[in-house]
């Protein structure tokens, strides 16, 4: 379990107190959360207040750490004093790995120094350092409410870091790593906010995690291909005739081969999804319902991959507006909720 410090120290630029501080910072976690993922923050909105905020503040740095990733997103502020350690941390990597193409080295530089600055952040906020980013300012409150470890914050910016380089896995077994890294980690964050007694909620969170990304895996398969990221595990593919560089055939989606593996693929979903609803039922009461109405649009997502013979290919896996309301409703009507 980490020790955060019991001594939050923010910004005294203002005359605000730290109360105040904090509410605004959890505030702009809210508008992160909001602008980032419709779905997701409608899913939050059955969470008590306390639980909401907190999950808010754990989403806006996952959302952070992603962006910077995508290059869509960084802090607004002078990193240099980080200069020297991001060429080391660099060059380290380059030992293994391969810099994924699509990006130049400048911009692989400034990615991995914005990393950087967040793990330094979060070894911040163990230590009591002066945070001023909202982000973690709410961040630092949640862990002083909730017995999250750092730690699993850590492995999943290591997680994200991986979708720098070049993405290709070559075993199922590669592919729930990173499944673990970056979504998992996440799941064992988030039910020390619902609350739970029972220590088997841990490997369920870990499964709900694998299970929700490996349909993120089929959702995003077109962005990833783009992106120069292929999550397929190519040993997967190999059993049914199928290599990566087939995968940005246009042609591929309609053949048995691909449909064969899409059946294959989503059984694998399938195993996990059984463990992952595990969760629910131990999960504390007031909390059950976010968690839930996101596995049913994840089962939503996976019933049209289902319905489109496989077909995630020549167009992305999204469900209509009347699909997402049958969600909706389901969700409210559902005897099983609480």
């Amino acid at each position: 379990m980490n020790h955060v410090s019991s001594i939050f120290l923010l910004s005294d630029e203002t005359d605000l107190s730290v109360s105040e501080h904090v509410e605004l910072a959890y505030t702009e976690c809210e508008h992160i959360a909001r602008r980032a993922s419709s779905s997701f923050f409608r899913s939050f909105r059955y969470l008590p207040e306390s639980k909401r905020k907190s999950v808010n503040a754990l989403y806006a740095f996952c959302r952070r750490v992603d962006d910077i990733v995508d290059g869509d997103w960084f802090p607004d502020e002078d990193l240099s004093h980080l200069d020297l350690l991001t060429e080391k941390h660099c060059q380290d990597l380059l030992e293994e790995r391969t810099f994924n193409t699509l990006y130049s080295k400048e911009e692989h530089f400034i990615r991995l120094r914005a990393l950087l600055s967040f793990r330094e952040k979060l070894d911040g906020i163990e230590t009591g350092v002066k945070m001023t980013d909202p982000v973690f300012i709410a961040l630092a409150d949640t862990l002083q409410r909730y017995p999250i470890e750092i730690v699993h914050l850590h492995e999943l910016i290591n997680g994200m870091e991986d979708d720098l380089f070049e993405t290709t896995y070559e075993r199922f077994e590669d592919l729930r790593r990173y499944c673990y890294r970056v979504a998992s980690t996440v799941g064992l964050c988030l039910i020390e906010i619902y609350g739970y007694s029972d220590p088997n909620a841990r490997r369920n969170a870990v499964e709900m995690g694998i299970f929700l990304q490996l349909v993120n895996v089929l959702r995003d398969v077109q962005e990833d291909l783009s992106r120069n990221r292929i999550y397929i595990p190519s040993e997967e593919l190999a059993k049914f005739g199928i290599s990566h560089s087939d995968l940005r055939d246009s042609t591929l989606a309609g053949t048995k081969a691909w449909q064969n593996f899409m059946r294959h693929y989503i059984d694998h979903i399938h195993a996990h999804r059984k463990n992952a609803l595990g969760l629910l039922p131990l999960l504390d009461k007031d909390a059950r319902r976010s968690p839930r109405l996101m596995c049913m649009a994840y089962n939503a997502i996976l019933d049209e991959a289902v319905r489109r013979n496989g077909d995630v290919l020549s167009r992305r896996l999204t469900l209509n507006f009347y699909r997402k309301m049958q969600v909706a409703f389901s969700t409210l009507l559902s005897p099983s909720l609480d």
